[in-house]
Order: C-alpha cells, then structure tokens, then sequence
C-alpha cells in the first residue's frame, strides 16, 4: 500500500469514474486501474463492484476512505511541518469568490508563488454556498469567501469586509430624493444568484419593502455591473471596484435610508493539529487583502 494508491482511490471516489480520476491525475487508466488492483490486493478485499458499467464502491471501500483521508492529511502535514517553507510542494485548491478575484487575487497568487515556487494553485471561482459545500466535502483545501458564521470544524481569519451600495446606470429614472425600502416596489432590482450572501442581503432588502417581486438573477458581478449600467434595475455593488465607471457618471451611488450593511470576508479552511499549507495561504491572504479591517 502507498499514497499513490490511497490517493487514486479517493479521486475515484470523489469524482465518481475512473476516467475522470486517471484525468485530473494526468495519468492513464489502465494506471488508474492497476493502482486499485494493487491496492485491493494488498489488502484483501474488493473496493469497487465492477459487475456494472459503472464502477461502486463497496462496503470495504466506503470503510476504507476515512482512513484514507487520514492518511494522506498525515502525510501532508508532515511535509508541512518538517520541510523548509520554500520547499512546500502540490497542487492546493483554492475556492475563491467572485469578488476577491476581481480585485487582489492577483497579489496573492504572486506573493504565494514567490514564497512556496513549488506549489500550484486550483482555482474554483463561484458563488458562496458551492464554495461552503466544496470545502467541507473536502474538494477544496482554502475557500476566500464572504461570511461570519461557518461551521465549527473550519478554521476562519478575517480578511475584512466590503461596502456596498445600491446603484443604477445614469439614466435609470429615480426620485430626486434618498430611497427608503418601500420605494424598492417600483423599481427592477438585479442580484447575484439564491447561493449567494448577495442575494440574501437583497432579499432582506426587499423584505423590510413588503415587495414580492423576485430580482433578476446572475451568477456574475461583472455582468451584474453592466445590466445596472444598461439601465437594465438597480443593484448592490461594491463602490471600491467601480471607481472609473463612478468618475465616468455609468454608474451612480444612490442615497438610501438606511445604507446598507458591510459585507465581511473570510479564509476558511479545515482545522488541523499541525500547522498546514492552508494556514500559510490564509495568513498570505490576510497580508494581501485589500478589503476594509473588520469593524
């Protein structure tokens, strides 16, 4: 038995196939193949039912991968522990929320890279609750994600938090006077989609207006900022990324009553006994990012 195998042996299992474990190991099936046979022979028993088309994980195998998350968590944090830092080594997936990656993502892959050369990210750009789900499944190692409360097993460091204010595009028509909820009835608001603190933050919004209108939903900030430019509703958006269209008058912060609430952000990643990887790009992101110190 080796890590190669126990790894191979949970791919399959996360992604359901082995085709679709032997590509994301950039190797060949019959490879992929051939270590779970060595691996089912070492141990004397069948991992995966292969009577089918598709191959099931036994009962054996259901067994056997809590002991081989374990094994290979271990394996990691000793290399995390006892190698220099600049000799970390691997491929660490990253789930990133749309917003951190508009803005100083870009520092932190470059600071990363200086500091641990040998290491390669994965990154997965959604909305926050695909990113939660991920994480706590084990499909990603790290989520930069906005949020204050997580579950207890996830280690959290704050990365401060955003503002956002309602905005519209320079013809939408307004009353020449701040907005309050209720005046929210009249108006198209547009929002990121369900899965997304953003839409939670408008849907109570909208809530404290008695509308039931449901916004128009997108799953992109980028193409949400050009919808309010189009003079398509009104949305939520983050002065700090909108600097030139707000000079250029494209876009327009509307007084409201009451503003809206801060939006905190987090690194979030699975606690460990020893220090990890994780930790240290948690601690580069917390250098790095340009968003406001939590109050």
């Amino acid at each position: 038995m080796n890590f190669r195998q126990l790894q191979t042996f949970l791919e399959i299992v996360r992604l359901g196939s082995f085709a679709a474990a032997a590509n994301k190991l950039n190797a060949t099936q019959s490879t992929v193949s051939a270590r779970i046979h060595e691996l089912e022979s070492d141990l004397g028993v069948v991992l995966f039912d292969r009577s089918q088309r598709k191959a099931t994980i036994t009962a054996k195998g259901r067994e056997l991968v809590g002991f081989a998350e374990r094994a290979l968590n271990l394996q990691a944090e000793i290399r995390q522990q006892i190698a220099p830092r600049e000799a970390l080594s691997g491929v660490v997936r990253v789930g990133v929320a749309e917003l951190v990656a508009m803005t100083w993502l870009p520092r932190l892959a470059t600071a990363l890279h200086e500091r641990y050369p040998k290491i390669s990210l994965e990154l997965d750009i959604a909305l926050t609750a695909p990113l939660r789900a991920r994480l706590v499944s084990g499909e990603l190692d790290i989520a930069l994600i906005p949020g204050a409360a997580f579950d207890p097993m996830l280690a959290v460091r704050p990365l401060g938090s955003v503002q956002f204010r309602w905005m519209a595009g320079a013809d939408f028509e307004l009353p020449d006077r701040p907005l309050v909820p209720t005046d929210f009835n009249a108006l198209r608001v547009l929002s990121l989609g369900e899965n997304s603190i953003h839409y939670q933050t408008v849907s109570s919004w909208l809530e404290q207006s008695g509308s039931m209108q449901r916004p128009d939903l997108c799953n992109s900030m980028t193409v949400l900022s050009t919808l309010t430019i189009a003079n398509v509703g009104v949305s939520l958006l983050p002065p700090s990324c909108y600097g030139t269209e707000l000079a250029q008058g494209t876009l327009r912060i509307l007084e409201t009553r009451p503003e809206p609430a801060q939006i905190p952000f987090a690194a979030v990643y699975r606690q460990r006994r020893l220090a990890t990887l994780q930790e240290l790009i948690a601690e580069t992101a917390t250098e790095v990012s340009t968003f406001d110190e939590a109050a």
